[in-house]
């Protein structure tokens, strides 16, 4: 009877331990999604200031201004983290166009506020970056351990399911 009682209590114990273990890597992918986030956010709010000083100087470029507002709008509204990362990509792609822009208006161009946007927009690009690869990094150490034989079996008991990885497009 008392080996049978050690047996329950020993398994009770691993059971709490992988129950803990799956917790602390589920709160590591959190956080390294909110570093993303963070950045998205940063980004976010430095849009319309860039489009602001853009139009002083751009007058003609109307379609382009209302394209970067639509597509911050939809990363504001985005849903799930490869939404988040796809919207992105095409702000990016819209912002890219506007900074190519600004080599047809030289007053633009040597704006001292246009250009100091620029490079906080380049340096969270940056950092997104090096989060992006951070978060897929914890996904595959999370998505590991709860694929592994018995922890398998107890983390879906308690509702822990793989992570998909961030998805990026090449040109990013």
């Amino acid at each position: 009877m008392k080996i049978i009682a050690i047996i329950i209590i020993i398994l009770g114990l691993y059971i709490i331990y992988i129950y803990n273990k799956a917790l602390q890597w589920d709160l590591k992918v959190s956080n390294s999604w909110s570093q993303i986030s963070i950045q998205l956010k940063a980004k976010i709010n430095i849009i319309p200031n860039l489009v602001e000083v853009s139009k002083r100087y751009a007058t003609y470029e109307k379609d382009l201004f209302v394209s970067i507002t639509e597509i911050r709008q939809k990363l504001i509204n985005s849903e799930s983290s490869n939404e988040n990362i796809e919207n992105n990509s095409e702000l990016n792609k819209g912002i890219e166009k506007l900074f190519a822009l600004a080599e047809s208006y030289p007053e633009l161009k040597a704006n001292e506020t246009f250009l100091e946007l620029q490079k906080q927009i380049r340096e969270i690009e940056e950092k997104i970056a090096v989060y992006r690869q951070f978060y897929n990094d914890t996904v595959m150490l999370y998505n590991r351990f709860i694929q592994t034989f018995p922890h398998n079996i107890i983390v879906k008991f308690f509702g822990y399911r793989e992570i998909e990885y961030l998805k990026f497009d090449i040109n990013d």
